[in-house]
């Protein structure tokens, strides 16, 4: 008795250590707050709060941190009480997006066991890519950059009739960084590291020359390269890469294989016929599909056992994004169709004979998603939608009192280098560094070829394309030269040219679709307040404060004894 005991206060002991804030109370059937005749408990307040992100607590702590979560776990039974007495979850639009959220959530299981959990990898297959890959070798090289392709070639024949190629470096390459050292880069480089144009040569031995290698620039360079030794590169060093690239591969291999299997065994015809009414469905926006619902029943794709219907697949597509308007097309859809939508159909089908659309995972993912679905849909329809329009005037007013939420970005005009390797990159800025003329630099050497005819000029803000260089660039002054920074396409090194304060942005359409947007937020979190006060008085809440300090002290007690 006395050891079971001792089990018992260790097993309760570790449950509120683990349990971090949350109380560890005997009493889990306490009662904290009621709504109507419905309790809420310890054991489900314990539950809700387990799943809620510390952020929402607002940096409370203790009793008022329990507050928040209990009046969070009270709000959200509010909503969906009110939700299911509005009958939002029997509508057809949001039973056809839970449908297809239990689906989508249902497929990725049987993925991920009949794909996934499938896949066996043996050492010999992780070392054989290893080799073939090439991560099994460094390699040092030298090179001849040339202007034009026609250059490289007459290098080459030079080489082939017994010409040095150090030699010919030093006096027709145009990397200078390399040139006096014959093109010695004298680094030895992984494939990893190497920039794509050079990666050709790891199939190449020792003392082999390429072909003329296209590179970077604007006009168009060419680079000659010749592998001068190589260096082993144990398995170690790059495992991770040869797994994952290996795991993938076994994984595009064996889903081709399970829809093979499953093509033959569910033999999908698509409709084509069908393809001019998806085209007119999709165009639709959804009220009017709702108002119209016998015209996406039609038979899109049949199947052994079973169909695909045209709103079957037009709710399943993916969303235009805002702003862009995706130009649907009949290759567009017949591609979708074959790619995604059949597959998963049929994968579909495999879960639900193997039991997957009940297993305990998919029911509680899809519970917790109708939950977040009703309290969406009731909030927009009982508070958003009916906001008073905002007028003009009111957009106008929020601009001039809130100066600080137009404000703009400082820009910083930049000179930029992009070159492929760290070391030059380094070489380049000791050269700015030194009072080398930025703009001949960029000129000679930037691989960036948006920007070439630009001399590297950059324009750089917090958002955009070139936001890795700023968040370097904004500690320096102008004149000063950062770098290198390492970005998609190689290293950058540039020099700071000039720094815009950030100006007021103007009274335009933009900036007033931003104070609509602000006002909007506001009159929405207001309104909301709002109606969650009347939801309380309607549904009679009652808070029981005593009992919230009491599990509060009993939290105390177990944290200092």
């Amino acid at each position: 008795m006395v050891l079971d005991f001792m089990k018992n206060g260790i097993v309760r002991l570790g449950v509120c250590i683990l349990g971090l804030s949350l109380p560890c109370i005997a009493q889990d059937d306490l009662v904290l707050a009621q709504i109507e005749d419905q309790p809420i408990a310890v054991s489900e307040f314990r539950a809700y709060a387990a799943n809620i992100p510390k952020a929402y607590q607002m940096g409370k702590t203790g009793i008022e941190a329990d507050r928040i979560l209990l009046n969070g776990l009270i709000d959200k039974k509010l909503l969906l009480a009110e939700a299911e007495r509005a009958g939002i979850g029997d509508e057809r639009e949001f039973k056809h997006k839970l449908k297809q959220f239990a689906e989508e959530q249902t497929v990725r299981l049987y993925r991920s066991m009949e794909i996934d959990q499938r896949i066996s990898i043996v050492e010999e297959e992780l070392m054989q890519h290893y080799r073939n890959s090439h991560r099994d070798r460094a390699l040092r090289y030298a090179g001849i950059l040339v202007a034009t392709r026609d250059e490289a070639l007459d290098l080459l024949d030079e080489l082939e009739a017994g010409a040095d190629f150090s030699q010919l470096a030093r006096e027709h390459s145009l990397y200078e960084a390399t040139r006096d050292q014959g093109g010695d880069v004298r680094k030895y480089y992984t494939i990893d590291d190497t920039a794509p144009p050079l990666r050709s040569i790891f199939s190449m031995q020792v003392g082999e020359v390429s072909e003329p290698l296209p590179w970077g620039g604007d006009p168009q360079r060419y680079l000659i390269a010749k592998v001068l030794d190589d260096a082993p590169v144990t398995f170690r060093e790059v495992a991770q890469f040869v797994k994952e690239e290996v795991f993938a591969q076994k994984r595009l291999q064996r889903a081709q294989v399970l829809r093979d299997s499953l093509s033959d065994q569910y033999a999908p015809q698509i409709h084509y016929d069908k393809i001019d009414h998806v085209l007119m469905r999709l165009a639709l926006s959804p009220e009017e599909r709702v108002a119209s619902p016998e015209e996406g029943e039609e038979v899109l794709c049949s199947y052994n056992g079973g169909a695909l219907t045209i709103d079957d697949f037009v709710l399943s597509a993916p969303e235009k994004a805002e702003g862009y308007a995706r130009d649907y097309e009949r290759t567009w859809i017949v591609n979708y169709l074959q790619d995604s939508a059949i597959p998963n159909r049929m994968f579909m089908a495999e879960a639900r004979n193997k039991g997957l659309d009940k297993h305990q995972i998919i029911l509680a993912a899809v519970d917790n998603k109708r939950s977040d679905m009703l309290v969406s849909a009731l909030r927009k329809r009982e508070v958003e939608e009916r906001l008073p329009p905002i007028t003009d005037a009111e957009a106008r007013a929020f601009y001039d009192q809130n100066p600080e939420k137009f404000q703009g970005f400082e820009n910083i005009v930049a000179t930029e280098i992009l070159v492929a390797f760290k070391e030059q990159a380094h070489s380049l800025k000791e050269e700015l560094v030194g009072g080398a003329d930025e703009v001949q630099l960029a000129r000679d050497y930037t691989i960036r070829k948006e920007r070439a005819h630009h001399e590297g000029q950059l324009v750089l803000s917090p958002i955009g394309l070139y936001q890795d260089i700023y968040k370097v660039a904004k500690d320096l002054q102008v004149g000063d030269v950062g770098g290198p920074v390492k970005v998609r396409g190689g290293y950058s090194v540039f020099k700071v040219m000039e720094k815009q304060p950030a100006p007021k942005k103007p009274y335009h359409v933009f900036s007033e679709r931003r104070a609509r947007a602000y006002v909007k937020i506001a009159r929405s979190q207001k309104a909301y307040v709002q109606y969650m006060r009347g939801l309380h008085k309607k549904y009679s809440v009652e808070i029981f404060e005593d009992n919230l300090l009491k599990i509060q002290e009993e939290e105390e007690d177990v944290q200092g004894g």
